[in-house]
C-alpha cells in the first residue's frame, strides 16, 4: 500500500499505521453496539486523537484546509489537525486532537432551558465570525466542485464566477417550473446576497459540547464561501433532530429572524429540481 502524509505538525503516526489502528476501532465500536452498524468515520486510536475516515481524498484535504483557515482567523473551537494521510489503494484520513465531550444532540435533553439558550448565544456569534470571512468568487477554499444540501448528489460547479452559480440556480427553478413545482412568477436567484463561510451543516450532532464548557463545531467538509443564507437553509433541513426549542432558535442562530420567510419560499421552489430532477 502507498500512502502518502501532509503534515499540519510534527506527525505522531506512521502513514501505515492508521489502517490497522482504525480497523482495531471499528471492531471494538461494533462489539460493544446493541446495533447493527454499517459505517463509522470517527475513530479514536489515542488517549487524545482521532482518526476520521474520508472515501474522498479531495474531501478530506478539503477539510483540513477548512480546519487550519478557522484557528488561524477566528477563535471558533474547532479540532487540530495534526496530519492528513491519503493513500492511493484505501480511505484517506485527518488525524485531529480527540475533543473530550458529547455531541449536543446526545445531551440537548438533559440540558437545562438557560443552559440551551447561552449555546444558542454562542452559536450565533460564531456565525457571525463566519460572516466577516468573504470572498467575491463562490465555493470551497481549494476551488474544488460544491457540495452539500443546496447542490445536487453529484455536487456542482467549481464556478468561476457568483454569476455562474447564479445561473446553475435559475435553472434549477426553470426545471422546478417546467414541471409544476413551481409557480411562474417564483423569485429568481438574488446574488445580492453575500458570499460569506458557510459550515452548510450546522446541526446538533455537528457540535460538540467539551467537558471544559467550550463549544466546538466539527465535520467542515462541505463548508465554502456561499451566500449567508446558505446557513439557515442548512439547519432547517437537518431531519435527524427533533427539538421545537432548537426549531425557534434556528433563525436567529443563522442570523435570518427577518429573511426566513423569503428564503423558505425560494427553497421550496428549486428542492424538486435539486434533489429529484438532478439531471435536467
Amino acid at each position: 500500500m502507498h500512502a502518502s502524509t501532509i503534515e499540519m505538525q510534527s506527525p505522531r503516526f506512521l502513514p501505515a499505521e492508521i489502517p490497522p489502528m482504525v480497523k482495531q476501532s471499528r471492531s471494538r465500536i461494533r462489539q460493544m453496539s446493541s446495533k447493527k452498524i454499517q459505517w463509522i468515520r470517527v475513530h479514536r486510536i489515542a488517549p487524545d486523537t482521532i482518526a476520521k475516515v474520508h472515501l474522498d481524498a479531495h474531501e478530506a484535504i478539503t477539510e483540513a484546509i477548512n480546519l487550519s483557515m478557522l484557528r488561524g482567523m477566528t477563535t471558533i473551537p474547532v479540532p487540530q489537525v495534526r496530519q492528513v494521510v491519503v493513500n492511493s489503494s484505501s480511505n484517506t484520513y485527518i488525524i485531529m486532537e480527540y475533543v473530550d465531550g458529547e455531541t449536543l444532540a446526545s445531551c440537548w435533553h438533559r440540558l437545562s432551558l438557560l443552559s440551551k439558550l447561552q449555546i444558542a448565544w454562542t452559536l450565533r456569534g460564531y456565525v457571525g465570525q463566519l460572516r466577516r470571512l468573504r470572498r467575491s468568487v463562490p465555493g470551497t477554499l481549494d476551488g474544488a466542485a460544491c457540495t452539500g444540501l443546496l447542490f445536487t448528489d453529484y455536487g456542482a460547479g467549481p464556478f468561476t464566477s457568483y454569476d455562474e452559480m447564479t445561473a446553475w440556480f435559475n435553472h434549477k427553478l426553470d426545471v422546478s417550473q417546467r414541471m409544476k413545482h413551481a409557480p411562474p412568477d417564483a423569485p429568481r436567484f438574488d446574488n445580492s446576497w453575500p458570499l460569506v463561510f458557510t459550515h452548510q451543516d450546522l446541526c446538533p450532532r455537528n457540535i460538540m459540547l467539551a467537558r471544559d464548557g467550550k463549544v466546538y463545531m466539527v465535520d467542515w467538509e462541505g463548508s465554502g464561501f456561499y451566500p449567508s443564507w446558505f446557513e439557515y437553509v442548512g439547519m432547517r433541513s437537518d431531519v435527524h433532530f427533533k427539538s421545537r426549542l432548537w426549531d425557534i432558535l434556528i433563525p436567529w442562530i443563522s442570523h435570518s429572524v427577518c429573511t426566513r420567510k423569503r428564503i423558505d419560499e425560494y427553497w421550496r421552489n428549486i428542492v424538486w429540481a435539486v434533489k429529484v430532477g438532478v439531471a435536467m
